[in-house]
């Protein structure tokens, strides 16, 4: 059983995502400090990729935004071109703080201080684990299958059209063009598409984690229940050096989440506003395709915003239980010193864990919520002055 515990992968759930994300130029590719002409490549990838694709893509987007005549027509590409800003942000962050993501994934893959004791720790943890996986790889897949729509949607309509607008330099609303646009639009929304929500899935398995590391702490202090003084008193001071390690890992993990969910919370009701405004100037007669697509990605846009604020929220929530969970234990039957000690940890506990977006907001349920009525406020007005 030692070795089961010994061999348990303890970044399963982000495993696949951060070889596809070295991929993408997202994540630091390992051993790339050196000089010969591969570690020099994996230094100058990302930008070799995403320049001419995601940059060059996003200016573009905006260049059509702002060239357009009427509110309506920049409504048709704002919707998207406010999304990419986000994703520019989190593309940036990533980049800036590429190292510290490096050991930050490094320490709780290898870090022995976050060793698990038994099997009842492996199977609560591999669970959790997977339920992760469930819910990533369905927003994955859902945010692809949106994209995917849009690509072949536009080939049902009467007239030429791009699946995402961006400004095109060249004349292509012919046979002969049509394809070099389209062809493109396609690459380039895949890669800001993939880096999107892949970045997304990484931000929240940091705070994920952090949370399951606190749930790890509650099952260990209720453990303690009927467990005699000679037996808790050793465990107790693991969990309190384990609990001061957590608390220093929940402060890197704001630092590198913080303008990601930041950037998200500040775009994404302008984003949903200008979807919905799309939607209600389309109609589903008139380009049904495109209709679809538009609504699906609105409900991707309140998925992504959401996920955050949910794990963000699940990380605040475990980590204000303890008090109850040290309050379980078995106190009454302890030595005074250990009771001492106990206390001494309480008061600990009182400064509650908060993981905030920069200085503004903390992460959590209530600002989603908060979110969701600023977009509808916006769009109320938008429609206002369109009319």
């Amino acid at each position: 059983m030692d070795l089961q515990v010994d061999s348990t992968d303890r970044i399963a759930a982000l495993r696949l995502l951060i070889t596809i994300q070295r991929w993408l130029g997202l994540l630091k590719w390992q051993n790339d400090d050196g000089h010969d002409f591969w570690s020099l490549m994996k230094r100058i990838y990302p930008y070799i990729l995403h320049i001419p694709l995601t940059f060059t893509y996003i200016a573009l987007m905006w260049l059509e935004a702002l060239t357009s005549d009427n509110l309506e027509q920049a409504g048709q590409v704002l919707y998207m071109s406010l999304t990419e800003v986000a994703l520019v942000t989190k593309i940036f962050n990533i980049w800036y703080r590429r190292q510290q993501a490096a050991q930050f994934i490094t320490e709780l893959e290898k870090d022995s201080a976050y060793r698990l004791c038994n099997a009842k720790e492996v199977t609560f943890w591999l669970k959790e684990q997977r339920h992760f996986q469930r819910i990533f790889y369905t927003y994955i897949i859902g945010s692809l299958f949106v994209a995917l729509s849009g690509y072949l949607s536009v080939f049902f309509q009467d007239e030429y059209e791009l699946p995402f607008g961006y400004y095109v330099p060249f004349e292509w609303r012919n046979p002969q063009r049509y394809l070099y646009a389209w062809g493109y639009n396609v690459v380039a929304m895949t890669l800001c598409c993939l880096s999107n929500i892949l970045l997304d899935a990484l931000g929240c398995y940091f705070m994920f984690q952090i949370a399951l590391l606190y749930r790890l702490m509650n099952l260990r202090l209720m453990a303690l229940q009927r467990a005699p003084e000679v037996v808790a008193r050793p465990e107790l001071r693991h969990i309190f050096q384990l609990h001061t390690r957590v608390r220093r890992l929940t402060g890197q993990c704001e630092q590198l989440v913080s303008p990601y969910v930041l950037s998200q919370v500040v775009f994404s009701a302008f984003i949903i506003c200008f979807s919905g405004y799309r939607l209600v100037h389309m109609g589903f007669q008139q380009n049904p395709g495109l209709f679809v697509t538009t609504l699906q990605f609105g409900a991707v846009m309140i998925v992504q915003i959401f996920l955050p604020c949910y794990f963000g929220n699940e990380l605040t929530y475990h980590a204000n239980t303890l008090t109850n969970s040290v309050f379980n234990t078995n106190w009454l039957e302890y030595s005074v010193g250990t009771r001492k000690l106990l206390n001494c940890y309480m008061e600990f506990l009182k400064h509650p864990v908060k993981v905030r977006a920069g200085v503004f907001f903390q992460i959590g349920l209530p600002i989603f919520v908060k979110t969701i009525n600023n977009a509808y406020s916006f769009f109320a007005l938008l429609l206002n002055l369109s009319k």
